[in-house]
């Protein structure tokens, strides 16, 4: 078989699998295309144009093959090729793990959790388009909520068939996957505290943020956290289904997001509200946080990452200018995006605060932070509990009891003068 016929069926392969919409093709092209030529945009432009809707994967790679554009590609000395899945290997060198259930056929996955062919399909939602749908027969539900800058986020949550598999994936296939050690969010035994005290008593403190961080992460970046467990292809491209979500909702309904949101969120990516996402961020973020590490390294820093929140420090005086545009090409390289407005460059003699902890000298609780909600108990316990709930938390008393034992394990004698006047609340 020909260097271009075997392009076509591995490209073909990726196209069949992924959202038929401009970005997200052009997208899986960069992904996984080694020496990608300049005119690859009007590669997808003429896929699109020739097809409206998506065709079989027979389909899309005889038109592949049949392309004068691809010809012309092969044509010169530096042909493209397709990488071996964004070099999973490297990643994961291991590819077969005994604690993985064995799933060879789509019919072992349907078995496996428990469902039907069709029930397994209708669950996936490969094809369907639920800007029509009617919400009893979509997967999610939908609430946008504001963040405490004001901004709106969308929370999509599953629903209680689907949520009940995607704890299953992240049980007993996820929780396999190799994370970096820089990671400190959503794993056992890690936290914000020991994120902090990483970069606790250090001259320099830097933070980023990633921009729409779970809505960053999309198919292709998925799907190749299962291709390099070693699940066969169609068992990935299921798994990948149903833990990744598309929303086609109208403009009705996300009214206050941004623009750029919006086209993340009509492409296939991870959901904020799906058991499964945390888990998977991380998974994703595998090879991200090993260059960051490096380049931490390089430059005598600590790196450590807590979700979307990146944490540089160190003790060496240099002009730090080029730092946060570094730290953020390589963000892009990796298909991700800085928010630059929240990154901040903290000196020793200053309140170095990280994940809402101060770490000038230990990890500790944020004094404004225990102030408010020593005020907020003492009001609840002098006036009562109603004119107090000012941000209206539909479960008061857990938000209450969940920040006490916040400040409890950053500052065990804090948390315990808070408990005392809990304890005087009438509720």
């Amino acid at each position: 078989m020909s260097k271009k016929k075997v392009f076509c069926k591995q490209l073909g392969d990726w196209f069949a699998v992924s959202d038929w919409h401009y970005s997200t093709l052009l997208t899986v092209l960069i992904d996984v295309t080694i020496e990608l030529p300049s005119d690859a945009n009007a590669l997808v432009d003429e896929l699109l144009y020739s097809f409206d809707e998506k065709p079989n994967t027979n389909t899309i790679i005889k038109y592949l093959e049949s392309s004068n554009r691809l010809s012309d590609w092969f044509g010169s000395q530096a042909a493209p090729r397709v990488s071996s899945v964004c070099l999973v290997e490297n990643q994961f060198p291991l590819l077969t793990n005994p604690a993985l259930p064995l799933l060879n056929t789509e019919n072992d996955l349907a078995q496996w959790l428990g469902v039907s062919s069709a029930e397994l399909d209708w669950l996936a939602a490969l094809y369907r388009d639920d800007e029509h749908a009617q919400a009893a027969c979509r997967h999610y539900h939908y609430n946008v909520v504001k963040k405490r800058n004001g901004s709106p986020r969308l929370i999509e949550s599953p629903k209680k068939i689907l949520r009940e598999i995607q704890r299953r994936i992240l049980r007993e296939i996820l929780e396999n996957v190799p994370i970096h050690d820089a990671a400190h969010g959503f794993r056992k035994t890690r936290g914000c505290k020991t994120h902090g005290a990483l970069h606790c008593g250090k001259k320099w403190l830097f933070t980023f943020d990633l921009s729409n961080y779970f809505h960053s992460i999309r198919w292709p970046s998925v799907h190749a956290i299962f291709i390099g467990l070693g699940y066969p292809p169609p068992v990935s491209r299921l798994l990948t289904a149903l833990t990744t979500h598309r929303c086609t909702m109208t403009e009705a309904v996300i009214t206050g997001l941004p623009l750029s949101q919006k086209r993340l969120l009509r492409e296939r990516h991870l959901p904020q509200g799906a058991p499964s996402s945390p888990a998977l961020s991380n998974a994703v973020l595998y090879y991200f946080d090993r260059r960051l590490s490096g380049l931490a390294d390089s430059l005598d820093l600590v790196y450590s990452r807590y979700g979307d929140d990146l944490a540089f420090s160190g003790n060496v005086d240099r002009d730090w200018r080029f730092f946060q545009p570094l730290i953020g090409s390589i963000s892009l390289e990796e298909g991700l995006l800085l928010n630059y407005r929240k990154t901040r460059i903290m000196k020793a003699h200053q309140k170095q605060r990280l994940t809402g902890i101060v770490v000038n000298v230990k990890p500790n609780v944020d004094r404004k932070y225990y102030d408010k909600l020593k005020a907020t108990l003492t009001n609840c316990s002098k006036y009562g509990v109603e004119m107090q709930n000012r941000d209206n938390h539909p479960d008061f008393c857990a938000y209450l009891k969940g920040s006490i034992a916040h400040v409890k394990h950053l500052n065990s004698k804090k948390g315990e003068a808070l408990e005392v006047i809990y304890k005087d609340i009438v509720w």
